[in-house]
């Protein structure tokens, strides 16, 4: 496997991305249903925290599902599952053991003890990678997908009160917007289904989605996984 880090599929092929982010989370069961509806494919980069957590679903009556039970719904609907880390710090600080066994390798290992299949792709947290970061990943067997097209849903104003609850600076609007603009062929689209293993995700997400991936497909682009994405080759790396 190469140290390639990978960013947009192939440019010549009307095929998109979507990806989403620090899940499973709180969104994570109403974005599948979005993509159930439409026959969308995506790939969820899993915090491995995330996935042993217990999740609210329901705020106000208690509910809670494992953060494994929607992996395995994930997966069990026809979704790629990759590694994103196991409590979103940004890898580039950590030294190499705390990379190599407390992240990546932990968060693999639970992601393949539960559905059975051991995942390939790997996204840092923040996309922040350096050519140490990259050689433990290949080290790994892992390869990096980075994005080209950013949805916004995870941009936040300033805290008003430090510590305090997120305050998400785009709605549903700005969202489908952001996703419309800079969609294109091969796009790697980025989405959060969780935020940084600590808050819930921007549910304008789920909406904006609702709104963008039909309009999307009467443009006659097809949403896939990313190992669909790279299968056809001639896709867009960055070097470190």
């Amino acid at each position: 496997m190469s140290n390639e880090i990978i960013v947009k599929g192939n440019p010549n092929i009307s095929n998109i991305a979507l990806t989403f982010d620090d899940g499973p989370g709180r969104v994570t069961p109403y974005v599948l249903d979005v993509l159930r509806k439409y026959g969308v494919k995506a790939t969820f980069f899993c915090l491995g925290s995330c996935i042993e957590k217990r999740i609210t679903i329901q705020e106000y009556t208690g509910r809670y599902t494992a953060g494994s039970d929607i992996v395995k719904r994930a997966n069990d609907e026809g979704h790629l599952i990759a590694v994103h880390s196991y409590d979103h710090l940004a890898l580039p600080g950590l030294n190499d053991d705390e990379i190599l066994n407390n992240s990546l390798f932990r968060t693999k290992n639970i992601i393949t003890d539960l559905i059975g299949k051991t995942p390939v792709y790997v996204r840092p947290p923040y996309g922040s990678v350096d050519n140490r970061v990259n050689s433990i990943i290949k080290e790994l067997g892992l390869k990096t997908i980075l994005w080209s097209c950013h949805s916004a849903d995870s941009s936040t104003e300033p805290d008003v009160i430090p510590g305090g609850s997120l305050k998400y600076k785009y709605g549903p609007v700005d969202i489908y917007n952001n996703i419309m603009r800079n969609a294109g062929n091969g796009s790697i689209i980025l989405c959060h289904d969780g935020h940084s293993g600590a808050y819930d995700a921007n549910f304008g997400i789920v909406s904006a989605l609702d709104r963008a991936i039909p309009e999307l497909q009467k443009k006659e682009f097809k949403f896939v996984t990313i190992d669909e994405l790279l299968a056809t080759g001639n896709y867009v790396i960055c070097n470190l």
